[in-house]
């Protein structure tokens, strides 16, 4: 009698122990298989391989699961009959279900996402060898399984995506485990190699330039006012662009006595790239080529703007401002609770970020004011009004070429219109 009551006990013990292994393999993420192989060299590989192979793991573990709630079962069946007589097997059914459901199944299913890793690393060479003991079974469990699943049309495993890194990264922002302004560096990492010069770039409109033919002596005084460090240089039209002059040598020439040498035979040799050039090749390129500075071209040859080292750093970091900058306005802001007033030249990308939204973006539209200017077939005026699935857009200042200005008002989610 007693052996039996021992017995049970350990059928209990095997069944939480097959239920929280199961938990805590599923639980696990590929972040932390690959953490747990790095710092536990031997057991961590025995665990990535199990759970690369997670159909015959479950496999494993829901075989092992069920044959000892069955044997359970049947040993709390028999002790019932020997202690009550016959008649008494459903109050046997009831108890013995409330005790697995509480002793085999919820508590150690919390123990393990409590303590996944842990759990995985302590019991992941029994699973191999309950393997290799079950192996006739798994095969046939398994081919019957995947006979099943091909016939109901079952889906590939999901895989891990870029898309998906988005989502962990908005959700760790979401619960803080990661600060704002981390959530945006990691965003930007992310689709660090998705995004065209043509985004970060100074628009050609804005690009200041000095005719090659001028002497040192009458620019020097333009070029350090500038503020900039590496300043193009043009040959006969501003947008013709032949040469990087360097502030450093101009300064150095002109403290020399050199001040009517013509900034032509200073100048070096700029790196020409297309609008489509994406930033991870584009500081690859800079590296190779130890200028930090490119002229970007258009699809026609002709100028579409620059683009500098400092602009895909901050891409990353945000904007850098040093002592003789003057700060930029904020992109974004807030107006009201749905309503914002938006600098046009804002890349579409970070406006989806920053404002949960989904703007298409496009080789020729980039920026907000590319995407209205789009819509519209001209360059708007103020006052104009764009309804989009997103909310409604509302022109507020324009320049002769292009749209300065723009108000968001975005459509309320489904939340806030029901409350």
């Amino acid at each position: 009698m007693s052996t039996s009551f021992v017995l049970l006990g350990v059928l209990l013990v095997l069944s939480g122990f097959f239920s929280g292994t199961e938990t805590a393999f599923t639980s696990l993420s590929p972040a932390q298989a690959h953490d747990l192989e790095r710092r536990h060299p031997n057991r961590g590989r025995v665990v990535s391989r199990l759970f690369a192979r997670s159909d015959r793991l479950l496999t494993t573990v829901l075989i092992g699961n069920n044959l000892v709630n069955v044997a359970a079962a049947a040993v709390a069946t028999v002790l019932t009959i020997s202690l009550f007589g016959v008649g008494y097997e459903w109050a046997v059914t009831a108890v013995l279900t409330v005790v697995l459901l509480i002793f085999g199944e919820v508590t150690p299913k919390q123990l393990a996402i409590a303590h996944n890793e842990s759990w995985v690393l302590h019991t992941c060479r029994l699973i191999v060898a309950l393997e290799i003991i079950f192996t006739p079974v798994i095969w046939f469990v398994s081919a019957a399984s995947n006979g099943i699943v091909r016939v109901a049309g079952g889906r590939a495993r999901a895989e891990l995506t870029p898309r998906g890194l988005l989502s962990m990264v908005d959700h760790a922002e979401t619960v803080g485990v990661v600060e704002a302004d981390q959530g945006k560096m990691l965003r930007s990492v992310l689709r660090f190699s998705d995004v065209p010069v043509s985004a970060v770039m100074t628009h050609r409109t804005r690009v200041f330039s000095v005719d090659r033919s001028r002497k040192i002596a009458e620019v020097i005084e333009a070029l350090i006012e500038s503020g900039y460090s590496r300043i193009p240089v043009y040959e006969d039209d501003p947008e013709r662009i032949v040469g990087i002059v360097l502030l450093r040598d101009a300064a150095r020439e002109h403290a020399k006595g050199g001040k009517d040498i013509p900034l032509r035979e200073i100048m070096v040799e700029p790196i020409y790239v297309p609008e489509n050039r994406r930033i991870d090749q584009m500081l690859a390129q800079f590296r190779r080529a130890k200028l930090n500075i490119a002229v970007v071209l258009d699809e026609y040859g002709g100028l579409a703007g620059i683009v500098t080292m400092e602009d895909i750093v901050e891409e990353i970091l945000g904007e850098i401002y040093d002592e003789n900058e003057q700060r930029e306005r904020e992109k974004i802001t807030v107006e009201g609770r749905n309503t914002f007033l938006i600098v046009a030249d804002i890349p579409i990308y970070v406006l989806n970020d920053a404002l949960d939204i989904e703007l298409p973006s496009s080789r020729n539209a980039q920026s907000l004011g590319g995407y209205l200017a789009d819509l519209a077939g001209h360059i708007p005026a103020a006052g104009e009004i764009f309804e989009t699935t997103a909310g409604r857009f509302e022109v507020v200042s324009t320049s002769r070429r292009h749209i300065v200005t723009v108000r968001f008002h975005r459509r309320p989610s489904t939340s806030e219109e029901s409350a």
